[in-house]
């Protein structure tokens, strides 16, 4: 199970590194519920120490939860992607970093805890460019997470062993990410600011 999760990880990992914002604009509650099933895995990853049977049935019931709020929560949309994308980023670094041990698991908590404050602060100011920043470096940190559990014996994966090399890749593929989708985003968004910034 723990390789099919990874799996898992790897490819809505993916998704959200390259097309987090696309998927608000275009497919709303497909965003929801792959940031709400990552959410999931990642706390079953914190309460059980693996991607097993628990993780899964709780990324499926985080999917769940977040599509439907989704819906019902419409008008604040976006105070509640702001809130559940910096929880998914404080849970994914923490993860990727390998501080989910740190104080029994307090401190992974609390940095998802305060990431999802920020977000919910930030997003109504700085919409597009906390997307795109949250969506990249969360959507690196999950697939190289995912890559480690399916791949446990390279090293290139494994970021929490303070390789060099696996923290440039990560960087890298977060930097990928934001790229990929700035260079798009006046295809994606609707509304562009003058000045063409990503606010």
């Amino acid at each position: 199970m723990t390789i099919a999760g990874g799996a898992l990880l790897v490819l809505t990992g993916l998704s959200i590194m390259g097309f987090g914002l696309f998927l608000f604009y275009a497919w709303l509650p497909l965003l929801y519920a792959i940031v709400g099933f990552d959410i999931g895995v990642l706390i079953g990853q914190l309460l059980t120490g693996e991607i097993g049977t628990i993780a899964i049935g709780l990324g499926i019931a985080g999917a769940v939860l977040l599509g439907i709020a989704s819906y019902v929560l419409e008008p604040y949309r976006r105070i509640l992607l702001g809130v559940s994308g910096g929880f998914l980023f404080g849970l994914a670094v923490a993860a990727a970093l390998n501080l989910e041990s740190l104080l029994g698991g307090f401190f992974a908590r609390a940095l998802a805890f305060a990431c999802g404050l920020a977000g919910g602060v930030l997003v109504p100011r700085f919409f597009n460019a906390f997307v795109i920043g949250a969506s990249a470096i969360s959507g690196a940190s999950l697939l190289m997470i995912g890559a480690h559990h399916v791949f446990p014996g390279v090293q290139l994966f494994d970021v929490a062993a303070g390789n060099p090399l696996s923290v440039l890749a990560l960087v890298a593929l977060a930097l990928i990410g934001v790229a990929w989708q700035a260079k798009n985003i006046s295809s994606w968004a609707p509304v562009i600011p003058a000045g063409g910034n990503l606010r």
